[in-house]
């Protein structure tokens, strides 16, 4: 009851509309599902978080739009995305949050989904999935390799069909400590890995890409004002880094370009970070992150599974942790991967190692160390250009339920 009452600041006006489209839709909904069953009509949905088509959703979409095209999949995206072009000339499109979408939502085969929610109302079909547990036939793509004590995917919370993974480390750690009936995992790999080679690296080119922070970024009526944000050690410490004098002086002497561009949940507070160089620039988040990621030859993060992507490149990565403590008590616990042992790079703490870094890979023409390569090696035993395939005669065959 406690957690109930706790969730209720979360609720928005078009979660208790939502409700009562769910209620209209319900009949309908029933009558379809009974209609494809007699013409023996499979329907796949896959969507990523309804405004976006550059993450695992769309890769596997695309896959089998390409490779399968008698198959029924659809894609939901919200037609005014900056996305939806990149998506439509694959066909099959369906608005997100329509009527359309509720319908085959509650009748497809299939909820695929690189989201928890991938679904018309979040707050409506948690309650549906979780407490009634209806309409669960979720695969979950995944946004990125969970590393940590993620309790909110604990299998209690989610009750996903199927969980699939991105590392065996990973799927050991789900299977072993989430909760999950062992038919409800599998170690199949990230469709996005499929598009991570054959890349052409700018060697001018650094990615900053900080994780959020869900005491100060999450969407809801008790976000921190952009006032007080700016007095937050993660605003202070990042902001510093980004006009560091020793930085900036080295990067427009070398013509070295950084783009900084933290996590989509701190995009309340993106017009709050500056720099005085004209080298660093703020992203926002019209940006395609893969595309970044592919292109630059560096990365600094804190705690982002984005350096898992980057890593699979076998690309150099810095950690800048300078906030460790409140992080693991105040937003997640570490799980599997410590990086005192299993870190892709370093961990740095102090701002002034932080540059000597940054600086010290430029010169070596960002080499990677072999200690980092060979925990990469090991990490990621699926490494190929079949991810996708696995994934859909997984689905397709394997999967029956």
């Amino acid at each position: 009851m406690k957690k109930i009452i706790n969730n209720l600041k979360y609720i928005k006006l078009i979660d208790i509309f939502s409700f009562f489209i769910f209620i209209l839709m319900v009949i309908p909904a029933l009558i379809y599902k009974i209609y494809l069953k007699i013409i023996n009509k499979k329907i796949w949905l896959i969507c990523e978080d309804g405004h976006t088509a550059r993450d695992n959703g769309y890769h596997l979409f695309k896959y089998i739009r390409v490779n399968h095209k008698e198959d029924n999949v659809y894609y939901v995206i919200d037609k005014k995305s900056n996305d939806y072009k990149k998506v439509k000339k694959y066909g099959n499109i369906i608005n997100y949050a329509s009527l359309k979408h509720w319908l085959y939502y509650m009748a497809c085969d299939k909820n695929i989904s690189s989201q928890k929610c991938g679904n018309p109302n979040p707050a409506v079909f948690y309650v549906v999935h979780i407490w009634f547990r209806l309409y669960n036939n979720r695969i979950f793509l995944q946004h990125g390799i969970t590393k940590d004590d993620s309790k909110w995917l604990y299998y209690p919370n989610t009750k996903f069909k199927l969980f699939i993974c991105g590392a065996k480390k990973e799927y050991d750690y789900v299977k072993n400590h989430f909760g999950y009936p062992s038919e409800n995992i599998a170690y199949l790999g990230f469709p996005r890995f499929d598009n991570l080679y054959n890349n052409k690296v700018d060697a001018k080119q650094i990615l900053i890409m900080p994780t959020w922070r869900n005491w100060l970024g999450r969407d809801t009526n008790s976000l921190v004002k952009n006032e007080e944000f700016i007095k937050t050690k993660y605003y202070k410490k990042w902001n510093s880094l980004l006009n560091n004098e020793t930085l900036i002086k080295y990067v427009e002497k070398n013509n070295i370009n950084i783009v900084f561009l933290p996590h989509i949940n701190m995009r309340h507070y993106l017009k709050d970070f500056n720099s005085s160089s004209k080298n660093i620039k703020i992203a926002d988040y019209t940006t395609d992150i893969q595309k970044l990621l592919k292109s630059s030859a560096l990365l600094v993060t804190d705690y982002s599974s984005v350096y898992m992507d980057f890593a699979y490149m076998s690309k150099p990565i810095i950690y800048y942790q300078f906030d460790s403590t409140e992080y693991r008590k105040k937003q997640l616990q570490e799980g599997y991967f410590k990086y005192s042992k299993d870190a892709f790079g370093k961990v740095i703490k102090d701002e002034e190692d932080l540059v000597n870094r940054i600086i010290g890979y430029i010169k070596m023409d960002y080499k990677i160390e072999t200690m980092y390569q060979n925990r990469i090696d090991k990490f990621f035993e699926l490494k190929d250009q079949n991810n996708c395939r696995r994934i859909y005669e997984y689905l397709g065959k394997s999967y029956e339920k």
